[in-house]
């Protein structure tokens, strides 16, 4: 096919421009997540400070559900399999992503004292807390986590992509697939496929979870070239009815559970709906080839990504909280993600001009 001039363009800047549009997008959405779980959730109850309160939860939140996929495709997509040694990658994923993780698990259990967040005996118990796990003030952090650990398995796990047939490939996405209605299996049935107190790795466990989405991006890479038609025809469909399930499950079980695991049942990350979301949302943003001036912004929001991610959460609860004084619900989530999101940018683009700002913002 012939090249467009936004293929060339990154081609000359070395960059995989979709990549670029990609993390710039679903980082936003992150934020988006975070602001709208303000209106109703801390973590285990929930409340809805009005019927219109609820709805702009349910359709803006609902539709910000592929936002952790997209990142961990993002990374799989041009990691795997492996263009390195298992120890240069190591090291490498070190640097960019360990360190920073440490440094903010540091600076989230600390500096909040600064404003009477914390108590000098909390600080203390903080950093205490961070070498089990992360603290509640850092909740976001879990995600890094799992980052990490994907790395840890994924030298092992590119082996096997470098070799698999096609065949192989999709019969293993087609069990990832199947342990993705776990969640609601679980609701139905209890423990499944021996799982019980002794044993919480049950028959498909080691088939399930984010590492498959480190092999949906590997397929997609080398095997699902749409045209923009046909991925208008598959792509959109599926994230709108991934949408729909979200959006619909959400807004009913809100009026009849407790427990905020329960509300958002349908839209775990690792649950079908999202998982259609993600993949609809990933081949639609592959067809984004622009890389004219706007793309400026975009690939710097993408080189600093990580540290936004990472830094968010000690801004965005306060701009919250100014947000939601004046503005309806839903005007307060969006205009808080924004707000955030742009100060983060410029705080994070700042910071990586700094002789060891990689240490901070990976």
């Amino acid at each position: 096919n012939m090249m467009t001039k936004a293929d060339k363009s990154s081609q000359t800047i070395g960059r995989i421009v979709f990549l670029d549009w990609l993390r710039a997008i679903a980082c936003l959405m992150v934020l988006l997540v975070h602001a709208s779980e303000c209106v109703y959730s801390n973590d285990y109850s929930f409340s809805f400070p009005s019927e219109s309160g609820r709805w702009s939860v349910c359709l803006i939140n609902g539709l910000m559900r592929p936002a952790v996929p997209l990142f961990l495709m993002a990374s799989a997509y041009l990691l795997v399999p492996l263009k390195t040694n298992t120890q240069t990658f190591f090291r490498k994923r070190f640097v960019r992503v360990v360190v920073p993780f440490v440094v903010w698990l540091i600076v989230y259990a600390t500096v909040p004292v600064l404003w009477g967040e914390y108590t000098t005996t909390d600080v203390y118990n903080n950093l205490t807390q961070i070498f089990i796990n992360f603290i509640p003030r850092a909740s976001h952090l879990w995600f890094v986590y799992m980052l990490i650990g994907i790395y840890l398995i994924m030298p092992i796990l590119s082996s096997w992509l470098a070799h698999v047939e096609r065949r192989e490939e999709e019969f293993y996405l087609g069990l990832w697939l199947f342990t993705t209605l776990f969640w609601h299996a679980h609701e139905q049935f209890g423990d499944i496929f021996g799982e019980c107190w002794w044993n919480p790795f049950p028959l498909f466990h080691y088939v399930s979870g984010y590492v498959g989405y480190i092999v949906l991006a590997h397929y997609i890479r080398n095997y699902l070239d749409w045209s923009v038609k046909k991925t208008f025809y598959i792509a959109l469909p599926c994230f709108l009815l991934g949408y729909a399930y979200c959006a619909w499950s959400f807004y009913t079980r809100s009026f009849t559970v407790e427990a905020v695991h329960q509300l958002e049942m349908s839209w775990q990350t690792t649950s079908i709906a999202p998982v259609m979301m993600s993949f609809g949302a990933f081949m639609l943003i592959k067809k984004v080839t622009c890389a004219g001036n706007v793309y400026r912004y975009v690939q710097d929001v993408s080189i600093v990504s990580y540290g936004i991610y990472l830094m968010h959460m000690l801004l965005l609860p306060f701009v919250y909280s100014w947000c939601n004084s004046t503005m309806p619900v839903a005007a307060a989530i969006i205009s808080t993600a924004v707000i955030t999101y742009t100060a983060c940018y410029v705080v994070s683009r700042f910071i990586s001009s700094l002789k060891f700002g990689n240490f901070f913002i990976g």
